[in-house]
């Protein structure tokens, strides 16, 4: 083999066995806190995002990343906060309004793996307050713009739903 081909073959190898080790991982992105601004729908393929009108209109909440592959996130109904419970006296006592209020209440606690190339992250539920979902996996497809995270939920079925999310600035 002439020193030619030598240095071509050692070239072509240095090319292909390259990797993009500087390029920074989208993980580091959704470290800290941030707090939910809008839930919006899409009816079809061809439909612009609309805010929710239905239990989703005006949710308010927060979903967490630990940076180390923790996460938790929680959201409730509009004014959920200022529910005064009918019943008193423990769990044993709540009305069925008091038990329907609770419902709404939608939590969930989990590790998260993020894959860069295909812009999806995915919540490993641990816990959860709806039962079903422990041990599930929630994947989202996910965008960052500026200081918004903006998660969709993965689905085929219509309507579909995204959630936007606003860094929180927990430095001061």
């Amino acid at each position: 083999m002439s020193l030619k081909h030598l240095y071509v073959t050692l070239i072509i190898t240095l090319l292909f066995s390259c990797k993009q080790e500087n390029k920074p991982s989208d993980f580091d992105k959704f470290t800290g806190r941030w707090a939910l601004y809008l839930v919006e729908s899409q009816g079809d393929s061809n439909s612009l995002w609309i805010p929710r009108q239905d239990h989703y209109k005006n949710r308010k909440g927060f979903i967490l990343y630990d940076g180390k592959g923790g996460m938790g996130v929680h959201h409730v109904m509009e004014g959920y906060d200022q529910y005064i419970f009918e019943g008193s006296g423990g769990l044993d006592n709540l009305t069925v309004n008091d038990l329907r209020h609770l419902a709404d209440n939608f939590v969930y606690f989990g590790k998260y793996k993020v894959n860069d190339s295909l812009k999806i992250i995915e919540h490993h539920i641990e816990s959860a307050n709806f039962q079903k979902m422990t041990g599930t996996v929630a994947k989202r497809n996910y965008l960052f713009s500026g200081d918004t995270l903006i998660l969709n939920p993965m689905t085929n079925k219509y309507p579909k739903t995204r959630l936007k999310w606003i860094k929180l600035n927990d430095q001061e």
